[in-house]
């Protein structure tokens, strides 16, 4: 049996439907009921979860547990006031209960993601794990991100002190359909440049290329995210730090000519229209993937083209929808 924390988000529902498609026995929890018939179509028992009450554990089954995995989190894109204290309290809190109800009973593999912005502030490309943390302590991810280092923290202490196999999947910024179509910014929702483009992409209108579209940027499927998260805890070998990306960084310019390519037709193209004058974010970011390859396996298979046209089809289905 595997647990996931966390099961009702984005990334939950297209983990839960990957294990089940695999064949593992799954029990999801979460705080909302709001996908109730999600889970009652791929045959997932439901336990309501909230990760800031420890008593809430112990609706949980206790075993054979053979994976503990959490991803129920506070993330600031969907936070207004980002002074509050839900980071420590869902974050460090709700992990160091998980970590605590994995010990009582006995639970030896636990697997945790966590943030990209723990390593944002390296300059040096691309990112691996030996370079550790980098990271702002101002701006609005750093009680964040802090939050999510302090968590990771009591996992390897578990590890050292009570020989679990605790994992850390870095995670760059996901891709897919189901996901919150944009994020929080002091008080004010901003839309994603992702479904900006994708938008404008699939009806016709132009794209536009910013500034000098020489940064580059990571981003990965979701679908290959919930893939390292099942092939790491099928591991014996995985344990501590990855970072999961797509090993490449694209640059805006790059991202936008693969939009109209996928969306466009001879017929119909997509227009693309330079603006070198429109400021682009100058940071660049991508990591190096090679440690989860050569532990278990892992590696991307969406390049953005099919990034495109699977999140496409999945936005047709309907199936992930929030």
């Amino acid at each position: 049996m595997i647990i996931v924390t966390g099961a009702t988000g984005f990334v939950g529902r297209y983990l839960i439907d990957h294990l089940v498609k695999a064949g593992e026995k799954v029990v999801a929890a979460g705080r909302t009921r709001k996908y109730d018939e999600f889970f009652r179509n791929l045959g997932v028992p439901f336990v309501p979860l909230d990760v800031t009450q420890p008593e809430s554990f112990n609706a949980l089954p206790t075993g054979p547990v053979k994976a503990f995995i959490h991803l129920a989190a506070a993330i600031p894109a969907a936070v207004k006031d980002i002074k509050s204290d839900i980071f420590l309290k869902v974050n460090t809190l709700g992990t160091f209960y998980a970590l605590e109800h994995c010990r009582r009973n006995n639970i030896k593999k636990f697997l945790y993601t966590t943030t990209l912005y723990e390593c944002m502030e390296h300059t040096q490309l691309p990112i691996n794990e030996a370079m550790g943390r980098k990271y702002a302590l101002t701006g609005d991810h750093a009680s964040y991100v802090i939050s999510k280092i302090t968590a990771a923290e009591y996992i390897e202490h578990c590890s050292q002190e009570y020989g679990m196999q605790g994992v850390i999947l870095r995670l760059t910024g996901l891709l897919g359909f189901g996901r919150q179509e944009g994020f929080w910014a002091d008080g004010v929702f901003h839309k994603s440049a992702f479904e900006v483009f994708y938008q404008q992409a699939k009806t016709g209108r132009p794209l536009e290329i910013w500034g000098a579209h020489k940064a580059r940027r990571d981003s990965l499927y979701v679908k290959d995210a919930v893939r390292a998260i099942h092939m790491a805890i099928t591991s014996d070998c995985a344990c501590g730090l990855y970072v999961i990306g797509s090993g490449v960084g694209r640059t805006n310019e790059e991202e936008v000519l693969t939009f109209a390519r996928v969306f466009g037709t001879a017929k119909k193209p997509v227009p693309v229209v330079y603006r070198p004058e429109k400021p682009e974010k100058p940071k660049s970011y991508y990591f190096d993937v090679s440690k989860a390859e050569q532990d278990f396996g892992w590696e991307p298979v969406y390049d953005y083209a099919r990034t495109l046209t699977d999140y496409d089809a999945e936005v047709q289905s309907g199936r992930f929808k929030t």
